[in-house]
């Protein structure tokens, strides 16, 4: 593995790591075994989960939402020109009656504008690490069965719960964790229900799972699925020889996709969902650290964006296909469900499962240069090569001389003496400006701007 491998206490790995050699684009091939074929709830790529229930891969995280904003985004979300129905939360945003709201709200438009019989929904909520323990697991999904219970009730609404633990415990040596005064916090109803979990920080979770288990058997119960979140390789192998119930799916950030492999490996040979968030923040925001990276990730959604072009599937000549929607697209692809977070209208249109699902499949060339490009981006160590826009200039009728002119101080750089007849390839970037000479006197010239995205070839007759 790279060097960077030594950021790994940042993502809490606390056991000792032992890479397996493979890449990013190997690991990830692996889950293209279990790629979405077809399986479709109302027109979106979903998974089968183990216990056969059917889930989105296309979903929109709202955990850190403003309140205020929830029921609109979700409203929005859940129409026919997106078709997001899958929401990630967690007991301790306290937003749950919110996501509830916009459910509702969002049924009833689909019911006066499309006559939509009923909205199927699935919500991801999380139980925080001061409520491990059996007793006060329940007594936290308790509450959140209480907070969607109108949405629950609806009639025109089919909620489906999954619930996962969102930590295995509270560590005394994270920063922002502070498991005393934490506990000395809570109301005095939920120390009641249970005793304090980071007394027993090695069971408490285990606990926590069996309540898990008795919630999902429970065919009154909403509950369609249970997890975990923030797990790792260790915690799984335990609760793999401990569980009645195996965990259905994982949460967990692009970090792990990299530097956690036997953890995801584990995941595959046991079929647990993968559910990557953390993507945007943790992948896009960095295209300064590693642009050759970025830069080849437009490349693909160029190629994208000409292949849905040709079949009709963009509504307007300026849309096209963005880095961001390249990776949803990569993860969905492999059969990873993805949760980004946005109040962004825009990029809510953009990430949603119509359009992540209407991305073409990518080729294998492409899934690796997806591969490579986001490991680069999250390790921060950039690809050897940047990509290109090539340019192909012909001197059909003279001898000409080619500058390239540096935009920023002014200067120029000779870049060749292409002889009538003659061909040069360039590889060079949008926006770029060359000067083009008559004679080595430099007496006059022409301005060419590389026009074009990256991958592009163009061709310039002199």
């Amino acid at each position: 593995m790279k060097s960077s491998i030594l950021l790994l206490p940042l993502i809490l790995a606390l056991q000792l790591f032992e890479g397996d050699g493979q890449g990013l684009f190997q690991r990830m091939a692996k889950f293209a075994q279990k790629q979405f074929s077809g399986t479709l709830l109302k027109g979106i790529p979903t998974r089968k989960l183990s216990n056969g229930v059917e889930f989105p891969l296309i979903g929109l995280g709202v955990g850190n939402m403003l309140m205020e904003l929830i029921p609109s985004m979700i409203s929005r979300s859940v129409q026919p020109d997106k078709k997001i129905y899958l929401f990630d939360t967690s007991n301790i945003s306290h937003n749950e009656l919110y996501v509830a709201k916009g459910v509702i709200e969002g049924a009833e438009i689909l019911e006066q504008e499309s006559s939509a019989n009923q909205l199927e929904v699935h919500v991801i909520t999380k139980v925080w690490y001061t409520h491990l323990g059996y007793e006060r697991t329940l007594y936290a999904v308790e509450s959140s069965i209480r907070a969607m219970k109108e949405a629950i009730d609806h009639r025109n609404v089919d909620v489906k719960l999954h619930v996962m633990l969102h930590w295995p415990r509270c560590y005394d040596n994270v920063p922002w964790m502070n498991c005393e005064l934490e506990e000395s916090q809570l109301p005095d109803e939920v120390k009641a229900v249970g005793p304090a979990p980071h007394l027993d920080k090695k069971n408490a979770w285990k606990g926590s799972w069996k309540a898990l288990e008795s919630l999902v058997s429970d065919e009154e119960s909403p509950v369609a699925s249970i997890g975990v979140s923030n797990f790792h390789l260790k915690e799984l192998q335990i609760l793999e020889e401990v569980a009645s119930i195996k965990p259905h799916m994982i949460e967990t950030d692009a970090w792990s996709l990299l530097y956690d492999p036997m953890m995801i490996d584990f995941c595959h040979k046991h079929d647990i969902h993968v559910i990557a968030h953390h993507l945007m923040d943790g992948v896009l925001l960095k295209r300064e650290k590693a642009p050759y990276a970025y830069n080849h990730l437009l490349v693909v959604a160029n190629e994208l964006t000409s292949a849905m072009q040709q079949k009709g599937l963009f509504t307007s000549d300026q849309e096209e296909v963005t880095p961001a929607q390249v990776i949803l697209a990569w993860m969905v692809q492999h059969s990873i469900s993805v949760v980004p977070r946005t109040v962004n209208l825009q990029h809510l249109h953009e990430n949603s499962a119509v359009q992540i699902g209407n991305v073409p499949a990518l080729n294998d060339k492409q899934v690796e240069t997806v591969a490579l490009a986001v490991e680069a981006l999250i390790s921060e160590e950039d690809l050897p090569e940047d990509a290109y826009v090539k340019v192909t200039f012909h001197a059909k009728s003279r001898d000409i001389y080619l500058w390239w002119y540096d935009q920023e101080y002014g200067g120029e750089i000779q870049v060749a003496k292409i002889d009538q007849g003659s061909t040069w390839e360039e590889e060079s970037h949008p926006g770029h400006i060359f000067r083009v000479y008559d004679g080595p006197e430099k007496k006059s010239y022409e301005l060419f701007s590389v026009e074009g995205k990256y991958g592009d070839h163009r061709h310039v007759e002199l």
